[in-house]
């Protein structure tokens, strides 16, 4: 039979708001071991209630470590953002290199993520013509206009900093920010949301950072 440690481990690992309130040490841990009882449908209150105390001592909270790298990092936002997803294949994805050379070389600012299903080219609305110009209405999944773009450009050691993508966006989230598009290149992080969340994503991160500094 499966140990109630791991059984206790798993659930905290599918459970990231608990987890981080256990690791910070601000829960009543016979309340959390009750209701982490029901969950796991046993009886072994003791057995649960130790493996909740011991999880923080081989699990710490990585919060400071967080905090570190985003004292170090610095914001980029960019608005009238264009985010326009073609089907993925072959012809399209020579489409999108000619494409990016054309607005790359003209002094342009384009993004290209490639997915299973679609080429997303992230863009401003300035080289929506480059675009269409390449691209046939059958080709285009779709279109998404008047987004910002923000990106948090963090130091190179956040590549071994598990969890440190996690911890941005989950500020992001808890903050009623819907994000369109994430992703990582190296070591920056890129939102693509609504243009109207970007003063209030911009407002949360610098005072994030103005703490961290006092």
């Amino acid at each position: 039979m499966e140990r109630i440690s791991s059984r206790v481990a798993e659930y905290l690992s599918s459970n990231p708001c608990t987890l981080h309130a256990l690791q910070d040490g601000v829960v009543n841990y016979s309340s959390l071991a009750r209701v982490v009882m029901k969950k796991l449908n046993t009886q072994k209150f003791n057995a649960v209630l130790a493996a909740l105390k011991r999880y923080p001592e081989f699990n710490p909270s990585l919060e400071s470590q967080y905090r570190g790298a985003l004292i170090r990092s610095r914001l980029e936002a960019y608005y009238s953002i264009i985010n326009i997803t073609v089907r993925n294949s072959p012809e399209n994805f020579q489409k999108t290199s000619e494409v990016y050379r054309q607005i790359f070389e003209k002094g342009g600012r384009i993004r290209v993520i490639q997915g299973s299903q679609g080429i997303v080219m992230i863009t401003d609305k300035n080289n929506i013509g480059d675009i269409f110009e390449k691209f046939g209405s059958l080709d285009i999944l779709s279109e998404r206009y008047d987004l910002g773009e923000l990106v948090i450009v963090s130091p190179l050691e956040i590549e071994n900093l598990r969890g440190y993508v996690a911890y941005i966006s989950s500020i992001i989230s808890v903050n009623g920010i819907n994000v369109y598009q994430i992703a990582s290149f190296y070591n920056d992080i890129t939102y693509i949301m609504d243009e109207r969340f970007m003063t209030q994503a911009i407002n949360i991160f610098s005072r994030l950072m103005e703490k961290s500094q006092a």
